[in-house]
């Protein structure tokens, strides 16, 4: 991840080189082209500890979101139908709103063949740890919750020291409205992490099938003790708003 001095020092080489390698300045199909051919080039060259890390990352069957196609022109179109109206020509803010929503687009293609994937070869390896943790996160974003607590449970049967995994269950809970027993998870994926007794997220002998860049989720002690007191304030309104109400 670049810090925003890094980007902005990006920005303004990708802008000048720009000006250097172009006759006018005006915004076309063709200027995004070029913006991300020379932008993959500073990268390159202003980044080369990234470069080194992408190509050795592992081989997986699993999408990877570093084979995005920003050249594709698809995107190339979707970018200059936002962008044109306000951006006659190119500048430095213009070049940052195509890389940023770039990445938009990017990320949201990711998801999409991401998820199909992690739902599918939860299929195919339905004991697997790790891959029914990250399936387990998928489902919840779906707001698919009894597959939620199907995946997170067999996790949770390979794993049980996991904050992770019970933080996750706990979440799954309170949508359910099983408050008590979300909250029963949530004293534990406490306990595991404020006694240093948390096992994270483990992988096993599948390195072929897992992601390069998995969407995983991070429990912290704050968090848990935030969704023990938004149960708090659910139970509040349960008991002093809705319950009269029945009655």
């Amino acid at each position: 991840m670049l810090s925003k001095m890094k980007m902005k020092e990006s920005i303004r080489e990708i802008y000048a080189l720009y000006l250097q390698r172009n006759e006018t300045q005006a915004f076309t199909l063709e200027s995004i082209s070029n913006i991300f051919e020379i932008g993959n080039e500073v990268f390159q060259k202003n980044n080369p500890e990234e470069v080194e890390k992408f190509k050795e990352r592992p081989e997986s069957q699993a999408p990877d979101i570093m084979d995005d196609e920003p050249f594709s022109l698809e995107r190339t179109l979707e970018i200059f139908k936002t962008l044109e109206k306000d951006n006659p020509e190119i500048t430095p803010a213009l070049i940052q709103k195509i890389f940023e929503m770039n990445s938009r687009l990017a990320w949201k293609s990711y998801r999409r063949k991401y998820d199909a994937y992690m739902l599918s070869i939860c299929e195919e390896y339905p004991n697997d740890e790790y891959i029914n943790y990250l399936s387990a996160i998928v489902n919840y974003d779906r707001h698919h919750f009894d597959e939620t607590l199907h995946c997170i449970n067999i996790a949770i049967s390979k794993n049980p020291s996991s904050a992770n995994y019970t933080h996750i269950k706990s979440l799954c809970l309170i949508q359910r409205g099983e408050f008590e027993t979300a909250r029963t998870y949530l004293y534990q994926s406490l306990f595991l992490v404020e006694l240093r007794q948390n096992v994270p997220p483990r992988k096993q002998d599948n390195p072929e099938i897992y992601p390069n860049y998995p969407i995983e989720f991070h429990t912290s002690a704050d968090l848990i003790r935030g969704d023990l007191k938004k149960i708090d304030k659910m139970e509040k309104v349960f008991r002093d708003q809705l319950m009269p109400m029945f009655e």
